[in-house]
Order: C-alpha cells, then structure tokens, then sequence
C-alpha cells in the first residue's frame, strides 16, 4: 500500500468502530483510486443521470484523470479527460460545454454524470457530501471479505445538484472502490447506478 494512502486511510487502517467523518472517507478512497491508476467498469443504470443500460467505462486515474464511456445499448460514447469532454450518441460528436447549445449543455450533463464513479475527485466530493460513513470490515462481496462504506445526505440536497442520497462502496484490500450502489433523485425521478471495477492497473 502506497504511503500517500497510509497516510489518508488511517481511520480504516487502525479499524475504527466510530463513525468515520466523511471528508476522510473522500480523502481515502481519492488517495486509493490515484493510486490504482485505472481501471474497467461495467456500470449498470436505472436513472436519468445516464441513459438506461449497461455500460463499460474504460478509465485512468494516474498521471491523469480520463475516461471512456461505450455502451452497446444505447451506442452512446463518451470521453473526458485533461483535453475536455465529448459525446457522441450515434449522430456525430458534441463537445461539452455547460454555457453551449442544449446538445452541448447536454453533453455535458452525460460526461459529469459518466465521471462520478470512476473519477477520484468526484467520488471523494460524493462521499464528503454525505452526514457521515457507516463502516463494515466484515462485509462479504461475491464470496470475498471486503470493507464496506456506507453513506447518507438529504433527498432535497441530491435532487439540486444530481448526486446520490446513498452511497455504498465495498473496498478491496487497498481500498480502491470494487463496487457502487448509488442511489437518489435527478431532476425529482428517482435513480439508481450499480457499478463494479475490475482490473486495476496496479
């Protein structure tokens, strides 16, 4: 386990019964995913932050944060890195832009959405937006002993701002996120993201 981990883990390393204040949830798993430095992610949605269906995100978190998002389904597309976002739904590649067209502020609507469980930023804002972390060491996953973090916010703070009202990570032995269960409201319709990482680079 890398020492810049060590370091923001330390609540989960001495295994602490208490509640686990949530900016250190973030830093943790922030630390962790950097130094994963990627991975796979088939993330499944029931929700109106991404379109309905299974998708694979191939992403990196180290030098630098990038991400792209295939889905069969739907034949959507999306990229986002360092050189900024596009999406692509079939009918050619849209730039995103918040301030743009309605494509492009579209866009860029599905690419801050695409980023929330594979960028280590994002997670770690997810997680610090959250009262405070519920923390289960014994937790079984697929056969597998794993820690499990489990946070809650209010329903009117998730709906403003399209994050989840509860967050559950299940973390492997270097505590890089293996899976999310999230759950909430975007734009009043209730939604809900099931996310599993496999192959981390390191």
């Amino acid at each position: 386990m890398s020492q810049p981990v060590q370091d923001a883990c330390q609540f989960l390393l001495r295994r602490d019964e208490a509640r686990m204040p949530a900016a250190e949830a973030g830093d943790c798993v922030r630390a962790a995913m950097t130094a994963g430095g990627g991975g796979t992610q088939t993330l499944t949605t029931s929700s109106s932050w991404i379109p309905q269906g299974t998708h694979t995100i191939e992403f990196t978190t180290a030098p630098d944060f990038s991400l792209t998002l295939e889905s069969t389904d739907t034949n959507l597309r999306v990229t986002s890195g360092a050189g900024g976002a596009s999406v692509d739904t079939g009918n050619g590649r849209v730039g995103a832009r918040e301030s743009g067209t309605p494509e492009e502020a579209y866009a860029a609507v599905l690419a801050h959405a695409a980023e929330l469980t594979v960028n280590p930023d994002r997670v770690a804002q997810m997680l610090d937006g959250t009262d405070s972390v519920e923390v289960d060491y014994e937790a079984v996953l697929d056969g597998a002993v794993r820690t499990k973090i489990s946070g809650y916010r209010s329903v009117d703070a998730a709906a403003d701002d399209m994050m989840p009202a509860a967050v559950t990570l299940w973390l492997d032995d270097w505590y890089r996120p293996v899976r999310f269960e999230l759950m909430g409201q975007a734009r009043g319709i209730a939604s809900s993201i099931t996310a599993v990482n496999s192959a981390w680079a390191s």
